[in-house]
């Protein structure tokens, strides 16, 4: 199954090794944490670098979840062919085992990761676990670029 988990629960050494692939998708490695205790790092899962700027100067002032909609992240979010190819990548392992994509984003936050789960499910018929916000407008894009392809 594709899941989520925050950066603090890998810290905390929460998260299980076993039959697991666990893949930090940030902009930047976080700080304090050990490389053996991940499998990966791919930034390139990650926000591009403008529109993550943009989002953390509007949350210091409007808090995550405002600044999630005040930035308009589910219209500027995008991935490249290689960051969907290292998603169809993950989607086809988490058929086989549990795959953990980790950001610093809080469980219950407005998050990329749940987008990664909502196009991995999308495009790839990936297993996925529990979203817990909803993305109406990224959504309505996966739809239409699966009736009339990706137009960017």
């Amino acid at each position: 199954m594709l899941l989520q988990a925050s950066v603090q629960e890998l810290r905390e050494q929460r998260l299980p090794r076993e039959n697991s692939l666990l893949v930090i998708a940030m902009r930047h490695y976080p700080r304090g944490v050990k490389k053996e205790w991940s499998d990966e790092f791919r930034n390139i899962l990650a926000p591009a670098k403008d529109l993550l700027s943009d989002f953390k100067e509007l949350e210091k002032s409007s808090g995550h979840q405002a600044a999630f909609h005040l930035c308009k992240y589910e219209e500027r979010f995008f991935l490249t062919p290689i960051a969907l190819f290292l998603l169809k990548k993950y989607s086809d392992e988490s058929k086989k085992k549990d795959v953990y994509l980790i950001c610093q984003c809080q469980p219950g936050q407005y998050c990329h990761r749940e987008i990664l789960l909502l196009i991995a499910k999308n495009k790839y018929g990936a297993p996925i676990g529990p979203i817990h916000n909803s993305y109406p407008t990224f959504e309505k894009r996966l739809w239409l670029e699966n009736c009339h392809g990706d137009r960017r």
